[in-house]
């Protein structure tokens, strides 16, 4: 075979040759799976209602926007979980409340105060002041699962 015949040689005739080049230098990247939170959620007063978790990826609109997700999950005794799935890695928080009448919302008082319960990833809650984003982030590496757990306060 004279060297003519090798360069105008079909594109498929070098794939093989291509891609042992590709993953010798790394070239190729693998998916990989996404990571899963879930929240053990403790200390509700009662059974009514629903536990409502938001999933926030970025400190906008934190603690009281829509988030990035949102999970309603039912309410066993004076317990109750959710789980995020398939979440990309990345810094994350998470907020939580006792929707004890299902109207979707954290209820407050005339002061402004919930009259719910509610809490945030690291438990870092005030009595007069919404949660702090610096104060309630976790990260989160590809395909990791970890389990966080969020005790109300009312």
């Amino acid at each position: 075979m004279t060297r003519r015949h090798i360069l105008i040689r079909p594109f498929h005739a070098w794939i093989p040759a291509l891609a042992a080049a590709l993953l010798a230098h790394g070239a190729v990247v693998r998916a990989q799976p996404g990571a899963t939170v879930r929240l053990d959620v403790s200390a509700f007063r009662n059974a009514d209602g629903a536990l409502g978790c938001r999933l926030f990826s970025d400190a906008k609109g934190f603690p009281d926007a829509d988030g990035t997700k949102t999970i309603r999950a039912a309410i066993s005794g004076t317990k109750a979980s959710c789980e995020f799935g398939s979440i990309p890695p990345g810094t994350y928080a998470v907020v939580v409340i006792h929707d004890e009448n299902g109207n979707g919302k954290l209820d407050r008082n005339l002061l402004g105060i919930p009259s719910e319960g509610y809490g945030v990833t690291n438990n870092r809650t005030y009595a007069l002041t919404s949660p702090k984003w610096d104060e309630s982030t976790f990260t989160l590496a590809a395909g990791e699962s970890i389990v966080l757990r969020v005790v109300l306060r009312y």
